[in-house]
């Protein structure tokens, strides 16, 4: 497309258009701290595991207020991730500390050029108050911190926004059966100004379902679901972006392949999107203990 036909696009979408289309979708990069399906279940401690990511997402609708407004945003993302967790027992209590540090490539319709560097370095801790492994039961709480170090910072690159975030989880995991199990979690996500655009961001809350089923006590099957409300923003007072309240479908097979490895295959959509662009994607787990 030549840059004339572009610029003709650009305004024919309008600039709030324009605005959700360039908007990442809230909590994305945020994804790599929440627990997949099983990860409720504690390593214990004395164990320290390195998990590495690897993320191609994609989208091409982008919706305001539930209403479609741009079709060809042709969004590309790949993300990686290197994640490293270490189990430890304080009090009686099994608790992880926690190191994640993604960075990504990305472009679209208006930046075929694209942006790609290293994100910000999220720090963050788990404790379980409640594991009875004999009845596959589990209680969890987090907290992870991420912190703007990325050089890229206020650049626009999705895993580097120029603020702090700090991110809550609560974590339910029970045994239905001698092959089956679900796991419920809520996460709530707090947000300081992005000191580069001054855009104010409300909390993000998040209700997420995963149901498992292990054919074997190596391989694990699993179905969740991703329900996401919040996170309007404000600029000067002004709404730039509405709320969220967004439906997320996604599909996992794992493999233990021994004592100290597992491999992870998902792939994810959004089922509904009343803010900004529908994605889908696949993402690949490689989880070595040690």
């Amino acid at each position: 497309m030549s840059n004339l036909n572009h610029r003709r696009r650009v305004r024919r979408v309008g600039p709030a258009a324009l605005a959700l289309a360039l908007a990442w979708p809230v909590g994305a990069a945020w994804a790599i701290s929440a627990p997949d399906p099983g990860d409720i279940q504690p390593a214990p401690p004395g164990v320290d595991v390195l998990l590495l990511y690897g993320q191609h997402l994609r989208g091409d609708r982008v919706y305001a207020d539930g209403k479609r407004v741009l079709d060809d945003l042709d969004l590309r993302v790949d993300l990686a991730a290197a994640r490293y967790v270490h189990f430890f027992a304080l009090g009686g209590k099994t608790t992880t500390f926690e190191l994640v540090l993604p960075g990504n490539r990305q472009r679209d319709a208006f930046d075929r050029d694209g942006l790609s560097g290293v994100g910000n370095l999220i720090v963050g801790s788990s404790l379980w108050t409640h594991a009875d492994e004999s009845a596959g039961r589990y209680v969890t709480w987090a907290a992870y911190l991420s912190l703007p170090t990325s050089a890229r910072a206020g650049e626009g690159l999705i895993t580097g926004e120029d603020r702090y975030a700090l991110e809550l989880q609560g974590g339910y995991m029970t045994r239905l059966a001698e092959r089956w199990s679900l796991e419920l979690m809520g996460q709530a996500e707090f947000y300081t100004r992005d000191d580069t655009s001054r855009v104010r961001r409300d909390p993000t809350l998040r209700a997420t379902a995963h149901l498992s089923y292990n054919p074997t006590p190596a391989t694990r099957f699993a179905v969740s679901l991703r329900q996401s409300f919040g996170a309007s923003e404000r600029l000067h007072g002004e709404r730039v972006l509405g709320s969220k309240n967004d439906t997320n479908l996604m599909l996992t097979w794992a493999q233990q392949v021994n004592e100290r490895v597992q491999v992870q295959l998902q792939y994810t959509r959004d089922l509904s999107v009343r803010e900004g662009p529908q994605i889908d994607g696949v993402q690949a787990r490689l989880a070595l203990a040690f």
